[in-house]
């Protein structure tokens, strides 16, 4: 005998097949039949998902065109806001200005001095007699202390 007793279970009942041997013309497995459905399932929620995603294209574009002149009665309105709030701010800025400028004028004037105060000292450590220049740096900060800065 060539058959075994117990029976390979890998091989079908009726025995092996060999790589040319196929299921008759015409009929589908049941593993081919779900596969279609599958298949066609996915195509149909496929175009489903297209169809909904032009509808949301379609109302947004929609949307678009009804809400461009409310869009630009808001952007009309919040200009004129804007304009509103430069005139009111115009002069605050400008005495802001003046403000700045007085005060760095006096800021100038004392730096002016503070400067000339320095030289002197320097100038009297030295001892008298003793020419280092600092007459003339004197007269170079009086200079530009009077508003005259040397050219």
């Amino acid at each position: 005998m060539t058959d075994p007793l117990t029976p390979d279970h890998d091989e079908p009942a009726e025995g092996p097949r060999d790589a040319t041997s196929s299921a008759p013309s015409g009929a589908e497995t049941a593993q081919d039949a779900a596969g279609d459905a599958a298949r066609a399932s996915a195509g149909d929620a496929s175009a489903k998902a297209s169809d909904v995603l032009d509808q949301i294209r379609v109302a947004a574009e929609d949307l678009a065109e009804r809400a461009a002149p409310t869009v630009r009665e808001f952007s009309a309105k919040a200009a004129e806001i804007v304009a509103v709030a430069a005139d009111k701010a115009a002069p605050f800025a400008q005495k802001a200005g003046e403000v700045t400028a007085d005060a760095s004028s006096k800021l100038a004037e004392k730096s002016r001095e503070w400067a000339a105060d320095v030289r002197e000292q320097v100038g009297s450590a030295t001892g008298p007699g003793t020419s280092s220049g600092t007459d003339d740096a004197r007269d170079a900060a009086k200079d530009a202390a009077e508003g005259n800065p040397p050219l």
